[in-house]
């Protein structure tokens, strides 16, 4: 990889910070802990597309929960969103009070949570987020994203349960390759495939 000089400078306050990085070994030195932080701080804005799943019989019930998610997403600078809903999808987007336009768009499909996240796969190839909440949940989007990135599993789920698995997911682009065309369900097939094979981690969420 091509690399650059380039010159800063910083208050001896933060350089100090910076050189408690230095070990050695995972950080060489102060350049290198500066360049690492760096990288850091890109992978956390580097995200900015979210799915909504919002199918399913009961989903009306939900609003409150995908409101909240919705405003979670969108404080930490994610707009780009669509909501993928079911066969009760107008009643859901009335209650949400949420028309289509350039940042939040609608997918309507009856294929599951797996299946409607493959016909959107076109749209999502770089890592994102999936949420799929049945009630309000409080996430630290940013540490959630810090968690996967040091691990790099194809997907991380931030959720309080294990059993049911609702939650914040973040996925890779590489979920596409474990998800089948047609029907499928994400916690019941994928997440099962991903497991066996160490390539799922679980953020436990505390609220």
């Amino acid at each position: 990889m091509k690399r650059i000089r380039i010159t800063i400078s910083i208050s001896q306050d933060v350089a100090s910070e910076v050189d408690r990085l230095i070990d050695g070994t995972k950080i060489r030195n102060r350049s290198h802990a500066i360049e690492t932080l760096l990288s850091e701080s890109l992978k956390l804005s580097s995200i900015k597309t979210a799915v909504i799943l919002a199918g399913g019989k009961n989903v009306t019930n939900r609003t409150d929960a995908i409101k909240n998610a919705i405003k979670q997403l969108q404080s930490f600078g994610i707009f780009n969103m669509t909501i993928a809903v079911g066969f009760l999808g107008k009643e859901l987007l009335e209650s949400l009070n949420i028309t289509e336009d350039k940042n939040i768009s609608v997918h309507r499909s009856n294929n599951g949570t797996g299946g409607s996240l493959y016909e959107l796969k076109s749209k999502l190839n770089k890592p994102f987020f999936v949420v799929n909440v049945n009630e309000k949940t409080e996430v630290d989007l940013q540490n959630l994203i810090k968690f996967h990135n040091q691990h790099r599993p194809i997907a991380t789920i931030a959720t309080k349960s294990l059993r049911e698995l609702n939650g914040f997911y973040l996925l890779e682009p590489d979920i596409f390759n474990y998800i089948p065309k047609g029907f499928s369900s994400l916690e019941d097939e994928v997440f099962v495939k991903l497991t066996k094979e160490g390539k799922l981690l679980s953020y436990p969420v505390l609220t």
